[in-house]
């Protein structure tokens, strides 16, 4: 963790410090809000509903994780879901461009549209303007359902849902704004959401409003929040699903990496989080974290042992494209374990826009 992530997660010198220019970014945020608001931005109206799944924070939060399993979840429905991106760690595309799992790399699309298309099957389309893609996917695709894999700032993108993730480990840090703390928003953008969700909160069984409040407001930088104004809340955690050697294909038991330590490789927004979850599993973890959208080296991933290097699924689509990928690198495929909060959101969610609530 970077000094200025650890300053964010308290009010110390450092953010002290920053604070008055987070009260100048908190006026630029409001007062491009109120563009959109009063009609001087223009929102482009798409004739299908588009479900965002985004932060109001800094940093990996789960999203995309969450996204394919909400992709997945509403195609078992009976939906035909596509994504929409911005391509962070790709090309910046201008125009809309549909990813092609079979020629489209990492360094062309970004690292998370291409692995969402690779586990999810479904169009992706990646544009700068996510409003652009969206169109693009009413236009030239079979979806009936757009959801888009963060752009909850984007505002010139109209939505019929809003979804923000939160991390149960760094929750909003210490409630602070750019650059003085974690915050892309301030937290009384959670009362206009439609459901908020905890990365790493999971129950696993029915809660009614006020045992879900009283579950989130235990998250850092939430316990000052108004809990009459809070949305409908779920949790879900992460767990391995699959782990499949890079060289060959070959699915692997993750028992098999139990027996002697392993190196673990992340660059993903909260690297600890990959860690925590091989940790959970029963794995020793050597720890080797970079940065989001890191572009990795053949260097990145070779150590002077010829132990195990576990990476995932997010680096695993960048490492493919290497030349000489090193032998004994896995690919750790996680899935999401919703609670019954969460499930029953998303039913209300299909029924609300199937026009049966």
């Amino acid at each position: 963790m970077s000094r200025i992530e650890q300053a964010w997660q308290n009010r110390g010198l450092l953010a002290v410090i920053l604070w008055p220019v987070s009260v100048l970014y908190r006026l630029i945020v409001t007062l491009r809000r109120l563009t959109y608001k009063f009609g001087l931005a223009q929102t482009h109206r798409s004739r299908l509903p588009v479900v965002v799944v985004g932060n109001i924070s800094v940093g990996g939060t789960g999203k995309s994780p969450l996204t394919a399993w909400l992709v997945q979840t509403l195609k078992a429905s009976g939906w035909s879901p596509a994504i929409v991106s911005r391509g962070y760690g790709g090309e910046r595309h201008l125009t809309p461009h549909l990813v092609n799992t079979e020629t489209d790399t990492a360094a062309l699309v970004g690292d998370e549209p291409l692995m969402l298309a690779k586990q999810t099957a479904v169009p992706v389309c990646v544009c700068v303007r996510r409003a652009k893609a969206v169109e693009r996917i009413v236009n030239d695709t079979h979806a009936d359902i757009i959801i888009a894999d963060d752009g909850l700032q984007h505002l010139a993108m109209q939505r019929a849902y809003e979804i923000v993730v939160i991390d149960n480990e760094r929750g909003l840090g210490n409630g602070w704004m750019l650059p003085a703390g974690p915050l892309r928003e301030s937290r009384s953008r959670l009362r206009s959401v439609d459901l908020i969700v905890v990365n790493g909160w999971s129950d696993n069984s029915h809660a009614s409003r006020d045992q879900q409040t009283a579950a989130l407001i235990t998250v850092p930088g939430m316990h000052d929040q108004e809990n009459d104004y809070l949305p409908s809340i779920g949790g879900f955690r992460l767990a391995v699903d699959s782990v499949v050697d890079l060289a060959s294909g070959e699915a692997i038991k993750l028992a098999r990496f139990s027996a002697e330590p392993v190196h673990a490789v992340a660059g993903i927004g909260h690297p600890e989080r990959f860690f925590i979850t091989l940790r959970n599993a029963g794995i020793e973890v050597m720890a080797h974290p970079f940065d989001d959208h890191h572009k990795f080296s053949t260097e990145d991933i070779q150590f002077d042992d010829t132990k195990a290097v576990l990476v995932t699924s997010k680096d695993a689509v960048k490492l493919r494209s290497l030349v000489k990928l090193p032998r004994r690198v896995f690919e750790v495929r996680v899935r999401v374990v919703a609670d019954t909060a969460l499930t029953d959101a998303i039913t209300v969610l299909e029924n609300k826009l199937r026009g049966l609530a």
